[in-house]
């Protein structure tokens, strides 16, 4: 892998030496939008800032449910039933076999992944020690790759896909601010046949890819004895007092935990009967289901909110973020830049090349904001109109931004560090590995997105 590990190698030196921190980013976006909103859109100083004023609150709801996903997700992650799972299966792959443990991290991130991108991210953190210390011969540096291998082929295919997930959660911000009419239910998206099809066909790819890349034994690395006596399992679960005081037994009874658990999932249940999977599929709902999950997979109350107190740690740059990409909404929706720049795209592409065009300038500016969420507030109020003009429906426009915002993913350390503060690695250590595999799933999805249909 040579060459292609020098570039990205270089790749990575060049972004830890230039690219900020994602709030910096955040502003620095919010001044070039600004200034476009004045010269490009026309509009007057005092009308940008109301603009930029009026949006900034408009997304509270969006922050929340999008911090709430980060919580949950964490708590579920680092339950102490699935810390029993993986003990059992990291011991499946045969130690004299190193690449059937290769296989073994790629899947398990590709599948959870698809599950949760939060949960996939502490998940794999977690489950690294567990497949080192039952495979000791493996290439260290493509297993800590294959941990975070879904990120970047199938995470915005999947359940919690930020992009299907707003358009077709009731009152998002697109229909208040007229972008769209009406909801876009996930049975057009994440489940539709063409992105089902294609989360499995690129899942396949990533993982063959993985797996190819892993060397000859004797040209291993393997992690020193005393890196992996010193790495840690995120998460450690509290443990019952040995003498309980009354109120420490209403905290630690599993009775609470089974009440509002089982509530949640008849609730959700009573949805999907009402109105099919399809549509009862929102963030909202996702939420309540991991919210579920995770009360029962803890069982115990106080060891659950403890796993949320822990998890709430990871969610401080959505909170402060948001309202700063809800100011660029502001700017986009209050003033003509939208217009501008959704003509821009039109005049730029034609309908069969439009889900190209959103492909890769989706990849381009994901470099720089490496967040699903964040990222569509921004495209979603021109990408979506343009495509309309084109006659490319709403969903075909989501599938091609939501393939875009993952390929990058794998070459921008910024969601790597749960997995790398575990490894003890930096990101240039793996990033030749990630490069590759990146450079191949962009050509795949070039193929996809020719092939993907303009209505659906």
């Amino acid at each position: 892998m040579g060459l292609l590990a020098r570039l990205g190698l270089s790749l990575t030196r060049w972004t830890e030496r230039w690219v900020p921190d994602s709030w910096v980013i955040a502003v620095l976006l919010t001044v070039v939008v600004a200034v476009l909103a004045m010269t490009v859109g026309g509009a007057s100083a005092s009308a940008t800032l109301n603009a930029w004023g009026n949006g900034l609150w408009a997304l509270l709801a969006l922050t929340m449910q999008f911090t709430l996903m980060m919580v949950v997700s964490y708590a579920c992650a680092v339950s102490p039933p699935l810390k029993r799972a993986f003990v059992w299966l990291a011991s499946r792959p045969n130690p004299e076999r190193p690449r059937q443990a290769i296989a073994l991290m790629a899947v398990f991130s590709t599948v959870t992944a698809w599950l949760n991108w939060a949960f996939s991210l502490v998940v794999g953190a977690a489950f690294l020690p567990f497949v080192v210390r039952a495979n000791p011969h493996v290439d260290f540096r493509v297993l800590v790759t294959c941990a975070y291998v879904g990120m970047g082929t199938v995470w915005h295919t999947g359940l919690s896909g930020s992009a299907p997930l707003i358009i077709a959660t009731p009152e998002n911000f697109l229909i208040k601010s007229g972008v769209l009419t009406e909801i876009v239910p996930t049975a057009r998206t994440m489940f539709a046949g063409f992105n089902l099809f294609y989360a499995v066909a690129a899942g396949v790819v990533g993982v063959l890819v993985a797996i190819a890349l892993a060397p000859k034994e004797k040209q291993s690395v393997r992690i020193a004895a005393d890196r992996l006596a010193q790495m840690a399992e995120p998460g450690e679960p509290l443990r019952r007092p040995a003498t309980m005081t009354p109120a420490d037994v209403l905290e630690w009874w599993p009775g609470w935990s089974l009440l509002v658990g089982g509530a949640l999932l008849v609730y959700f249940g009573l949805q999907v009967w009402t109105v099919g999977f399809g549509r009862a599929w929102t963030i909202d709902n996702y939420n309540l289901l991991f919210l579920a999950a995770g009360l029962l997979l803890h069982w115990y109350p106080k060891s659950f909110l403890h796993a949320c107190e822990e998890g709430i740690r990871n969610t401080w740059g959505v909170v402060i973020q948001y309202p700063l990409y809800a100011g660029i909404f502001g700017l986009m929706s209050y003033t003509a830049l939208g217009s501008v720049l959704t003509h821009f795209f039109v005049a730029a592409s034609s309908p069969r090349l439009f889900p190209v065009v959103v492909y890769v300038y989706s990849a381009i500016l994901n470099y720089f904001i490496p967040s699903g969420g964040s990222k569509w507030i921004v495209e979603a109020s021109y990408l979506i109109p343009a495509g309309q003009a084109l006659g490319v429906s709403v969903p075909t426009v989501t599938l091609s931004y939501a393939y875009g915002d993952m390929t990058t993913n794998l070459i921008q350390p910024f969601w790597a560090i749960p997995i790398l503060t575990v490894a003890g690695l930096r990101f240039g250590d793996i990033m030749g590995y990630c490069f590759i595999i990146s450079g191949v799933m962009f050509l795949f999805n070039l193929l996809a997105l020719l092939l993907i249909p303009l209505q659906m």
